[in-house]
């Protein structure tokens, strides 16, 4: 590849040998513990009969131990164990944080029925799929635990108030909270940074859906395009408290159940192709998002794909030059296609987490990128938080979008290339020169971003120095786009995985071809779980969704490798990170979090220090044999 040189990486660095040997330490003590405590639990009939060795002989309960469609949600006894009893593990992760209690309350926010498996279509091991049976008993015999799919899935957390069981439309169901406080709430998210990033609402456009929707009934019946504002107002309410100053406004609007509304109100008018109805499908695609729920994102993503393409947004046309006053459809058009630029982007992002076909593709879309579009690295670091009240210049900013869409195009190509299923029929050679080729290109887009903006090769332990005068919205992109293309990084190297290494008589060096490669993908692991630590620190709470979007595929990426190479010093390197990033998690303020993603903090905490227990597992059995 471009940069397969590790001479052209920071160094990640660890205090050295006494630490390594400090750890193992520690391992062999939580080893010895365990067995204490498990030696005093009593056996379930379950676990009586498992064959941990043999695991096609082991005996189940049922379809949900080898059917990730039936991934059982219940915390295994083994990780309430591995989070209580060692030095090795922080602080229970289980326990509700003080200040979250009041939320975690709500009756109506229960952990639902669905759970979001963490293998996506990258995850390989010698060319077994690790989303496959093969590849959970495969884990299975190197930790010497019985994995089932739910030590790899993350429970969706779905609020079910009492009208979604009615199969009737309910009045309650349009029922909207004080027009002056969501006002309010709106013009705050108008003014914030967060309106830039993800333009999913037009400030005048949206003037009109309020008036609409918070107007009389036409008849006895609310009309189609009253019920479309409506969900509009609701799903964005539920999504504008993100702007900081809304915060303490928005204390009184339910946010969880705005979205829940908004979601129900869509299902009844999804045939409808609107621009209000593709801003609700929009707004709920992104919030599904910012949980790391692919499948429900996804969902959305199909109604949000078909309306954009229905109201012609995949296809480029000029807008007006700088400063000329535009009619109403202007508005609207050039309002749509920044709205394809989103649903392009979440699509590609869908894709490489669940397997599926892209909806929206080059060969059928206009990539031309919005006019303007490159001013934002111009006017980004000198941008306040918010913007002054009587500042109109803000509304002529032209938005940055969450990344870069020069990137999303190459996580298209990825899809095709590496994930497709003409690329399953790849041999190893072909795979291998896919890889190549994607590297170069990705080297090609770092190269091509402003030096101020650049996403840096690695990150070390030392974190990217931050300027004291440094803007927050800055700082955001600059991350995002290294968060970014740490992430892709990843998904490309790992897939090399899916090769063969005993059919290497074509290549060689297969062997260390592979290794190198997938060292790429753990270098970009390692930095992507310092730049969160670096956000959660910054950010605090707003740095929610990098957490729940990027830690768990960096922290798979460790996992795997402890697990394949359970006697590598790095492997207790990495299990110390993995530890770390736990901590950090658990540790992000939850205050002005919603119910939902506190339940979604707490859950992604879960979810590392599974991996951390199952790692540990792997180190301590090949230590013994």
């Amino acid at each position: 590849p471009a940069h397969c040189g590790i001479a052209c990486f920071n160094t990640f660095t660890f205090s050295g040998s006494s630490d390594v040997q400090s750890l193992f330490h520690r391992i062999q003590q939580l080893e010895g513990e365990l067995e204490g405590v498990l030696s005093r639990v009593e056996p379930t009939p379950d676990s009586a009969c498992r064959d941990v060795t043999n695991p096609e002989k082991s005996t189940t309960s049922g379809p949900s131990s080898t059917n990730p469609s039936n991934v059982s949600t219940v915390t295994s006894d083994r990780e309430r164990i591995a989070v209580s009893r060692s030095s090795l593990c922080p602080t229970d992760l289980t326990q509700t944080p003080a200040n979250s209690c009041d939320y975690l309350a709500k009756e109506y926010l229960a952990k639902g029925s669905r759970s979001a498996t963490q293998w996506g279509p990258n995850w390989y091991f010698n060319g077994i799929p690790m989303s496959s049976e093969a590849g959970r008993r495969w884990v299975s015999i190197r930790t010497a635990q019985e994995v089932t799919w739910a030590d790899f899935s993350i429970p969706i957390m779905e609020y079910s108030p009492p009208w979604a069981l009615q199969p009737f439309f309910s009045p309650e169901l349009c029922e909207l909270p004080d027009k002056d406080a969501a006002r309010e709430i709106m013009s705050a998210f108008f003014r914030s940074r967060f309106r830039l990033r993800f333009p999913v609402l037009d400030e005048i456009l949206f003037e009109t859906t309020m008036e609409t929707a918070y107007g009389p009934a036409d008849g006895p019946v609310f009309s189609p395009m009253q019920v479309s504002a409506k969900a509009c107002v609701l799903s964005a309410l539920s999504i504008a408290p993100r702007g900081n100053a809304s915060k303490q406004i928005s204390r009184s609007v339910d946010v969880d159940l705005c979205a829940a509304k908004a979601q129900y109100l869509l299902l009844h008018i999804s045939k409808d192709s609107s621009l209000s109805t593709l801003q609700t499908a929009l707004v709920l695609q992104i919030q599904r998002a910012f949980h790391a729920d692919w499948q429900g994102a996804a969902f959305f993503q199909s109604i949000a794909c078909r309306i954009v393409c229905a109201l012609r947004g995949h296809l480029y046309h000029p807008s007006n030059p700088f400063g000329l006053e535009r009619s109403r459809s202007e508005r609207e058009n050039d309002h749509t296609r920044m709205l394809f630029w989103l649903c392009y982007m979440l699509d590609k992002d869908i894709s490489l987490c669940t397997g599926n076909p892209p909806l929206l593709t080059d060969v059928y879309c206009d990539l031309d990128l919005p006019d303007n579009y490159f001013d934002h690295y111009t006017y980004l670091p000198g941008l306040d938080t918010f913007f002054a009240g009587d500042d109109e210049a803000h509304r002529y900013l032209t938005p940055h979008l969450p990344g870069d869409p020069r990137l999303s195009h190459l996580k298209e190509k990825v899809c095709r290339q590496l994930l497709s299923a003409r690329a399953l029929k790849d041999n190893d050679n072909q795979l291998l020169l896919n890889i190549r080729q994607l590297d170069d290109e990705i080297e090609h887009w770092r190269l091509s971003i402003p030096v101020n903006f650049r996403p840096a090769l690695s990150v070390s332990k030392n974190p990217i120095p931050i300027g004291s005068d440094e803007g927050i919205p800055y700082m955001i992109h600059r991350m995002s786009l290294q968060l970014d293309y740490h992430y892709l990084m990843t998904v490309i190297h790992t897939t090399v995985r899916k090769c063969t290494i005993e059919t290497s008589d074509e290549i060689p060096d297969l062997h260390s071809v592979v290794h190198s490669s997938f060292d790429l993908s753990l270098m970009a692991s390692r930095s992507t779980l310092w730049c969160l630590r670096i956000l959660v620190s910054t950010l605090r709470e707003d740095a929610f969704r990098f957490v729940t979007f990027y830690s768990s595929t960096a922290a798979l990426s460790l996992f795997l490798n402890i697990v394949i190479h359970p006697l590598d010093s790095q492997s207790r390197i990495d299990l110390e990170l993995l530890i770390s990033a736990a901590n950090m998690i658990r540790d992000i303020p939850v205050g002005a979090l919603t119910q939902s993603e506190i339940a979604r903090v707490q859950e992604t905490g879960n979810f590392l220090m599974r991996l951390v227990w199952l790692g540990t597992c792997a180190v301590t059995k090949a230590e013994r044999e």
